[in-house]
């Protein structure tokens, strides 16, 4: 059936690479946000950036023209915070200082059951990642352990709530992933010029060989991630649609618009801004459209 943009009546919207790059929007993206809201079309911000909380992120959109309220954003780091809390976990975290903040409230220190990594490079250190390895081995990670206090036992890890859909409450020390998306498209930087750039799935996908163990992927594209924004849409803007009847739109044929979107019945539309290359919607399913931006995709909705 050929893709409709009129039919779309609910929108989840990539970030970087889709609205903006860096501290630059894509053209027109601003407007096109603003014509949404006007027109009553809801929407979630849906994004698989791990380099802050999302309280912070909220006040880098607001500084770009973007602003959302708190129920308007979901992230993969947040959803990795729902895992961590769902489960019990007591987590060793490879992020930034600023991403840490999203588990200010949860238990960090002491024997650790989980690693989350977020993309943070000076935290993929020798030592850092080693310690995250010895977690997900359960070796010890002090000179001075007699036995490995540190790391968390062999046991049935609490399960005080359901775990997202397609995932099992875990019994050793669980790899969270929030993506394993290899690369992304960055800004200009005093080191590099604009371009592709290694991402947290590099590191995430070491550890886990490393580790031999399989991660947990909890932000896009697994299918508990849209279930979470598709309850988001619900819970803040007080609609129930079919998945059919809302999109999500990327820079990311794969990470963006990949398996759990497909499994949903989600409409995918890719954009041609952030890391895409010609051929990038050469996909198995392929997108349902391909825009040359965001801005264009909205002019179609609104058309």
């Amino acid at each position: 059936m050929p893709f409709n943009p009129r039919a779309i009546k609910a929108l989840l919207i990539d970030l970087s690479g889709t609205l903006h790059i860096g501290k630059e929007l894509t053209p027109r993206a601003a407007e096109a946000v603003g014509r949404l809201r006007s027109a009553g079309v809801p929407f979630i911000f849906c994004s698989n950036s791990t380099k802050e909380s999302e309280a912070r992120l909220l006040r880098t959109l607001a500084s770009l023209g973007l602003p959302a309220a708190p129920g308007e954003l979901l992230t993969s780091l947040g959803a990795c915070r729902l895992y961590v809390e769902s489960h019990g976990l007591r987590p060793y975290l490879l992020t930034s200082p600023e991403a840490a903040e999203e588990f200010a409230h949860l238990p960090t220190s002491g024997a650790h059951d989980a690693v989350v990594v977020g993309l943070y490079p000076p935290a993929f250190s020798y030592d850092r990642l080693n310690t995250a390895f010895r977690v997900l081995k359960r070796e010890p990670l002090y000179a001075d352990a007699e036995t490995p206090r540190d790391v968390a036992p062999a046991r049935e890890l609490s399960d005080p709530t359901p775990a997202p859909s397609g995932t099992a409450t875990p019994t050793a020390p669980v790899l969270v992933a929030p993506h394993l998306s290899a690369f992304q498209q960055n800004g200009a930087t005093e080191a590099f010029p604009a371009g592709l750039s290694l991402g947290v799935g590099a590191y995430v996908r070491a550890l886990a060989s490393a580790a031999s163990v399989e991660p947990v992927v909890v932000g896009k594209p697994s299918r508990s991630f849209f279930e979470l924004a598709l309850g988001r849409l619900g819970e803040t803007h007080g609609v129930e649609l079919d998945p059919t009847e809302v999109l999500i739109v990327g820079d990311d044929a794969v990470n963006d618009l990949g398996a759990g979107a497909v499994e949903l019945g989600l409409k995918r539309v890719l954009v041609r801004t952030g890391k895409y290359r010609p051929g990038s919607e050469d996909t198995a399913p392929p997108p349902d459209a391909v825009y040359d931006s965001f801005a264009d995709l909205v002019d179609a909705i609104l058309a």
